[in-house]
């Protein structure tokens, strides 16, 4: 055999390897990607009980949602150590671990908007009004959304012209939350001057999924990188 062949046969060798271990990293990805949606799911729930002020439920959903949390937490620390060990197949390393730490944001985000929720109607601060349960709704379905796209961008990552278009409907809705964000913000402040305790613990559960809408929107940033050395 040559000089030539061997390095040949390296190099698909090499390739091979990358392949397997990219498939398996999308795959595991996108079973924390729909935990997360699931966590989303319980907020939207959540949020209608809190506009209900029904603290039982409230209560009860909060509980679920920390321990979805919990879960995606451990898949990521089982995917980070599984990225160790296949790092030198792995030349986008960098990039997934990026994805993985921005997945596990969007849950942890998604559990404290909830815990402001549960401090909310513990605190059994004034009903809010109809349309500010409209504009929390619009914000957690349009993250829902998000997650949705992601999980069709890592399913598609060895399309790069696919994953492009996929990441401009990704910061569509990413602008579309921050729009709603801003009125919700003004609208907030109408209902409760006069609650600064309120005031308070809404604003930073907008200021939470403001901030998913941020991290999802990296993700898919990231994943269309990776597609363009896919």
């Amino acid at each position: 055999m040559t000089e030539e062949s061997i390095r040949l046969d390296e190099i698909r060798e090499r390739g091979e390897r990358e392949s397997i271990a990219e498939s398996t990293i999308s795959e595991l990805l996108i079973a924390l990607v729909r935990k997360s949606i699931d966590l989303f799911k319980e907020v939207q729930t959540l949020l209608k009980e809190l506009d209900d002020s029904n603290k039982t439920s409230v209560e009860k959903i909060y509980g679920r949602i920390r321990l979805i949390k919990d879960e995606v937490e451990e898949g990521a620390t089982n995917l980070f150590e599984y990225v160790v060990r296949v790092s030198p197949a792995l030349p986008m390393e960098n990039l997934y671990v990026s994805v993985i730490e921005d997945i596990v944001r969007v849950a942890e985000h998604g559990e404290a908007a909830a815990n402001r929720a549960l401090l909310l109607v513990t605190k059994r601060f004034e009903k809010m009004p109809d349309n500010m349960y409209i504009y929390l709704d619009s914000m957690t379905r349009r993250i829902t959304e998000m997650m949705s796209i992601v999980i069709d961008m890592l399913n598609k990552l060895s399309n790069s012209k696919a994953v492009k278009e996929l990441y401009q409907k990704e910061t569509s809705l990413e602008n579309n939350v921050d729009e709603i964000y801003r009125e919700l913000g003004l609208e907030i402040i109408k209902a409760y001057s006069s609650d600064v305790g309120a005031l308070l613990l809404l604003k930073e559960l907008t200021d939470k999924l403001e901030d998913t809408a941020d991290a999802l929107k990296k993700v898919g940033s990231n994943l269309r990188l990776i597609s363009l050395h896919r």
